[in-house]
C-alpha cells in the first residue's frame, strides 16, 4: 500500500470520526435537565467537529481529485480525530 492510499484512508477516517462527534455532542446537547453552561458547552463542541468534519471531507476531496497529499497531515488529521473521539466518549461517562 502507497502513501497515497493511506492518506486517503486516514482523511476517511478523520472526517468520519468528527461527523460522529459532530452528531453526538449535538445529541447530547439535546438531552432535558442540562445546565445552560453545559448545553452551550456541547453545541460549541459539535459545531467545532462538524466544521473540522467538513475540513477533512473537502481535503479528501481533493487529494481524490488533483493526486495532491500530504502524508504527514493525513496521518496527524486521523491520530487528532481518533484522540478527541476517545476523549468525547470519556467526558461523555462522566457526564451524567
Amino acid at each position: 500500500m502507497n502513501t497515497y492510499l493511506l492518506s486517503i484512508y486516514f482523511l476517511f477516517t478523520a472526517a468520519l470520526c468528527q461527523a460522529l462527534m459532530g452528531g453526538f455532542a449535538l445529541k447530547f446537547s439535546l438531552q432535558r435537565g442540562l445546565p445552560s453552561r453545559d448545553r452551550r458547552t456541547w453545541i460549541a463542541f459539535s459545531i467545532g467537529a462538524l466544521l473540522l468534519a467538513l475540513h477533512h471531507s473537502h481535503t479528501l476531496s481533493l487529494a481524490a481529485k488533483t493526486g495532491l497529499y500530504d502524508f504527514s497531515q493525513a496521518t496527524l488529521a486521523m491520530l487528532g480525530g481518533l484522540a478527541t473521539s476517545f476523549a468525547l466518549w470519556q467526558l461523555r461517562r462522566q457526564t451524567p
